[in-house]
């Protein structure tokens, strides 16, 4: 398929309680859907008096896997994987299950709310990440188009 895109990093079904990675849930038009996943998701939750934190996480667009070859090389080209290495996650901060925190795409920076959860010794934060925002668009082949919101999972170790 070409031109389908994304993540993130993000963000896992098989990583999601194996460890940290990134799981992105990619719905398509009119019917269906993939996932894209990375185990190589950089960085830690830090908890300290009950919030957590985490900065400088990153995930390699190389390391992005849909496990398709071809739609692979799609998403690589639509994140310009060799002008920008890494999708990054800076500034998260949490409590209570809710948290916020800086996307950068493309060098593009968005804000996003997560919820997350705690799965033994993994932060699990779940968001969606609207693709218009990060210049994104009309990305479909052959009548299938990927829809605007995709659904990221990432899962970082916790360190207190």
């Amino acid at each position: 398929m070409k031109n389908i895109v994304i993540l993130f990093s993000l963000l896992l079904s098989t990583f999601v309680y194996a460890g940290k990675g990134v799981k992105v849930v990619v719905g398509l038009s009119p019917a269906g859907s993939f996932e894209i996943n990375s185990s190589k998701l950089k960085g830690r939750a830090v908890l300290k008096g009950g919030q957590y934190t985490a900065s400088k996480v990153k995930v390699s667009v190389k390391s992005l896997s849909t496990g398709m070859d071809l739609r692979d090389k799609h998403l690589k080209e639509k994140l310009k994987s060799k002008v920008f290495r890494y999708i990054k996650i800076d500034k998260a901060v949490a409590s209570k299950g809710k948290g916020s925190a800086i996307i950068v795409i493309k060098k593009i920076m968005k804000k996003v709310n997560f919820t997350y959860s705690i799965k033994g010794r993994y932060f699990v934060a779940t968001f969606p990440i609207n693709l218009p925002d990060f210049n994104f668009k009309g990305i479909n082949y052959m009548g299938i188009g990927v829809k605007d919101i995709v659904n990221v999972t990432a899962t970082l170790p916790i360190i207190k």
